[in-house]
């Protein structure tokens, strides 16, 4: 007779065996899972990342701002022209930069990547002309943009090509020199020194050292290269704009790390510093980047207010 009571401790061949496969699989599945889907996301979020633009605004009290004055000064970097950033990614954040109503606009290098075509240059000066007739726009050049280094990068020999664009856009190019400007009628002196990288970087011919007659208006300097203010250091100006970071373009998760920021100092990436005492170094994130890819670092446009 079958017993009444069914013995549990008596095994049923087949069933638990079948149930650890099929829990070793899933435990499988999952792992494989856990490995491959955050690198995906996190190149997918990467890619909608690069093109998330930030508008970004700090009020900064000024030398030479009298009370109830107030100067907007846009600032914009590493436009990056290429593959990864196309023409239409620079309007929209010089769109969302004039829609601030600017006094001046500065564009602190690295307008392309590599070596682009004739028209795409001509489209990119044709972009800026639009936006050069609202409010003047004053410009250095960056390390991508031609030169030494940027010849040896898959870039241009020289910066030839892109400054008779510049030029015929209404963008004033400086390339170590100054001038004296007016601004809402409040005076400045603005520089523009040559890229570090390049070689370019010659501050002496067009700034002055604190041993000679100090100018008597506040002095801005573009400099695409925040590396740089060791060279500019025995020079006499107010603020240094600056860019080439990309903010870090790759930040930690959780972390400030940025390991792969082209700068030595990686204490200044972004935003604005107080150094050497009682001078300014602000440093924009850009606009465009490099292999189209930014994680944890936005892309940016920067409106300073002098007060």
């Amino acid at each position: 007779m079958r017993p009444e009571i069914p013995d549990f401790f008596q095994p049923r061949p087949g069933k638990y065996p079948y149930n650890l496969r099929k829990f070793a699989r899933r435990r499988m599945i999952l792992r494989i899972l856990a490995g491959v889907l955050p690198p995906v996301f996190g190149g997918i979020y990467s890619k909608l990342e690069a093109n998330w633009l930030e508008l970004s605004k700090i009020s900064l009290p000024f030398k030479g701002i009298q009370k109830q004055e107030k100067l907007k000064l846009l600032h914009i970097s590493d436009l990056h022209l290429s593959e990864a950033v196309s023409l239409e990614n620079i309007e929209t954040a010089l769109q969302k930069g004039f829609a601030e109503s600017p006094d001046a606009c500065f564009i602190t290098g690295d307008f392309i990547t590599d070596t682009p075509t004739e028209p795409e240059l001509q489209s990119l000066g044709k972009l800026l002309l639009r936006f050069s007739s609202k409010c003047p726009i004053y410009a250095c050049l960056g390390n991508h943009d031609g030169g030494s280094w940027a010849s040896k990068n898959g870039g241009p020999h020289t910066s030839e090509d892109l400054k008779r664009v510049l030029k015929k856009s209404g963008v004033q190019l400086l390339v170590n020199e100054s001038i004296k400007v007016r601004i809402k009628g409040i005076p400045l002196q603005i520089a523009g020194v040559g890229d570090l990288w390049s070689q370019e970087c010659h501050p002496n011919l067009c700034l002055r050292t604190y041993s000679n007659p100090l100018p008597s208006e506040p002095v801005v300097v573009m400099c695409h290269n925040p590396d740089a203010k060791e060279v500019l250091q025995p020079f006499y100006w107010n603020i240094m704009l600056a860019g080439h970071t990309h903010g870090g373009q790759f930040i930690i998760p959780f972390t400030k790390l940025a390991p792969f920021a082209p700068v030595l100092d990686h204490s200044m990436l972004e935003g604005l510093h107080c150094w050497d005492k009682s001078r300014y170094i602000h440093i924009t994130r850009g606009v465009g980047n490099l292999y189209g890819l930014r994680f944890n670092c936005r892309p940016e446009i920067n409106l300073i207010e002098l007060v």
